[in-house]
């Protein structure tokens, strides 16, 4: 049995707390882990360091090392380990923007009761953000001047854009925002 300050000087390594409860071996825990982040109990096996079931010329026989596992995962205390690692990942995918608010809006609440204004300030912020309410606006200057010669163009505007309204089938009116005649 490990004392605790065997733990604390680093003496013997600290068993999984959370597989602690359980009474599983490090295998068992291994095994789990892995069948929880592949839901593949063959590779969980062979991870976790089960020998797995080979055939009589050595290659692994997967109907056979299946059926292991499979008795690994009738286990009850292996089972149950499964279900509470499940529910931690059911938890962690479960967050959405709205559970997100609703914790700004918590920590914002409990700043505001604190007088920690500065963290209440920016729960709000970040609300905001999420709102819409404050957008970075950054003006972008293109030059749109020609280099060189182009026969395509010539220096008289008007006649260029009549004849790309020609070109294109719109109206000169439609191509000058409904503001030019025709």
């Amino acid at each position: 049995m490990t004392t605790s300050e065997e733990v604390l000087s680093g003496a013997k390594p600290r068993p999984n707390a959370r597989s602690e409860a359980y009474n599983l071996t490090k295998k068992q825990t291994r095994f789990a882990e892995v069948y929880i982040e592949t839901n593949d109990p063959i590779h969980a096996l062979v991870e976790a360091g089960y020998a797995p079931v080979n055939t009589k010329d050595g290659r692994l026989d997967r109907t056979r090392t299946a059926r292991r596992a499979q008795q690994y995962l009738s286990n009850p205390k292996l089972r149950a380990y499964i279900e509470m690692l499940r529910e931690d990942v059911v938890e962690k995918v479960s967050w959405n923007a709205q559970k997100v608010l609703d914790k700004m809006y918590q920590t914002y609440m409990r700043a505001t009761e604190a007088e920690d204004y500065t963290n209440a300030n920016r729960s709000l912020e970040n609300m905001g953000k999420h709102l819409g309410m404050f957008i970075d606006k950054k003006e972008i200057k293109q030059n749109t001047t020609f280099q060189g010669v182009d026969e395509a163009f010539t220096p008289d505007v008007d006649s260029d854009i009549k004849r790309l309204a020609d070109i294109s089938g719109y109206s000169l009116s439609v191509i000058k925002g409904g503001k030019g005649e025709e």
